[in-house]
């Protein structure tokens, strides 16, 4: 499962993403208008409804709502097929910082506080599943579904320790995130972003493997 702290992705294909980032790129230090990013924003109004949505950053990585952004599927033999997205909710609430606050804490602040609040007990998330409903997209990650729709617990995610610095190195040389579902009863939808991410982050696997 790979959940984001918005609700919704920058661009609908990985092809759009790749040139939003090059549009960016291309925009640093450029003083002719429009730029390279202007141009782009010009043309992808969902990519502007991302950068201007509310983006509040949290007391803790356990404070913080996440959403997988790509709609999956749940297939039963007999019965309809029924499209979802996760929603992993922290058990402690959600609670955020402003602006001041932010500011007084270092850069690195939530890794720092992490390990502390794992000590202190297991931290658990509700894995939840937003159920789409006809004619919601199931395969445009930068439509956010309305919060009308109809959300059911699947179970409780917890975090009960962490991986010491010493086995760091080699389980990131291991780890792959696969956005592909891998288990019975799950299949994915038709949205363009899985195919992309999977290949992307396959390739980034292998290369951290050989490093």
């Amino acid at each position: 499962m790979i959940a984001h702290s918005t609700p919704f992705f920058p661009t609908r294909t990985g092809e759009d993403f790749l040139a939003f980032l090059r549009a960016a790129g291309a925009s640093q230090g450029a003083t002719e208008h429009p730029t390279p990013v202007e141009q782009f924003l010009a043309q992808h109004p969902e990519t502007v409804a991302f950068l201007h949505a509310p983006k509040p950053s949290p007391v803790s990585f356990a404070r913080e709502k996440y959403w997988g952004v790509t709609a999956l599927k749940f297939v039963k033999e007999g019965a309809a097929e029924t499209y979802f997205r996760y929603q992993v909710e922290p058990v402690a609430g959600v609670e955020t910082l402003d602006e001041a606050a932010l500011k007084e804490n270092p850069a690195d602040y939530l890794f720092a506080e992490l390990p502390k609040r794992v000590e202190a007990g297991p931290v658990e998330f509700k894995l939840m599943a937003q159920l789409a409903e006809e004619g919601d997209a199931i395969d445009d990650a930068t439509v956010h579904w309305p919060e009308s729709r109809k959300v059911v617990e699947l179970g409780t995610v917890k975090v009960e320790a962490l991986v010491n610095e010493a086995e760091q190195a080699p389980e990131q040389k291991k780890i792959i995130f696969d956005p592909i579902p891998r288990v019975e009863g799950i299949e994915p939808s038709a949205d363009p972003l899985l195919d992309v991410r999977a290949s992307v982050y396959l390739v980034s696997g292998r290369e951290r493997r050989a490093a």
